[in-house]
């Protein structure tokens, strides 16, 4: 039996590539256990710090009550390593279950992107502000637009009599962004 000869890089004196740790969630969120999805919550708090205030991964993991372990489990894909430093990339296509305001209350959407994320959140400001100050000039961009979540388009709402009936309602209650839990899509 002959023997196999060494690569030019092993012969070389390189060692053989360690294998990679799989990092990350990539099954359904749904699968997620109470206990994982709050961990995950607060790793996308984490990573949104990171964007949003410059923080490293360290003080983002600090400040949103997580371990930089946690945060690079589950989104990992949204880190690049550069010079011995963690950075969050500009986006992701990471997957959040968040809460959204239709004409019936609110519902679930499963969105795929961060800046779909981005602008729910920031819709979810404006209605905030409308109903607490009665300005509607925070929901003059979302006038006549939609946000897609898988393949169907949900409009934002904007006219005041809505909200109003859906606020009188209890409609409206915007304590957290994220849903936990099963959702509908």
């Amino acid at each position: 039996m002959a023997r196999r000869r060494r690569s030019r890089s092993r012969t070389r004196g390189h060692r053989r590539p360690k294998a990679k740790a799989r990092t990350g969630h990539r099954g359904p969120l749904s699968a997620l256990s109470p206990e994982s999805q709050l961990a995950r919550e607060r790793a996308l708090e984490a990573l949104s710090l990171m964007r949003t205030q410059c923080f490293s991964l360290t003080r983002a993991a600090r400040q949103a009550e997580t371990t930089t372990r946690t945060v690079r489990k589950y989104v990992s894909r949204a880190l690049t390593h550069r010079a011995g430093h963690f950075h969050a990339k500009p986006s992701d296509g990471l997957e959040r279950r968040l809460r959204f305001l239709t004409v019936r209350g609110i519902i679930e959407l499963t969105v795929r992107s961060s800046r779909t994320a981005t602008r729910i959140a920031v819709y979810s400001n404006a209605v905030d502000h409308y109903l607490r100050t009665g300005d509607t000039s925070l929901l003059r961009p979302f006038r006549g637009k939609t946000v897609r979540a898988g393949k169907v388009g949900y409009p934002f709402l904007t006219d005041p009599r809505t909200l109003n009936r859906l606020a009188h309602a209890g409609e409206v209650s915007f304590e957290d962004l994220y849903a936990l839990g099963s959702g509908r899509r």
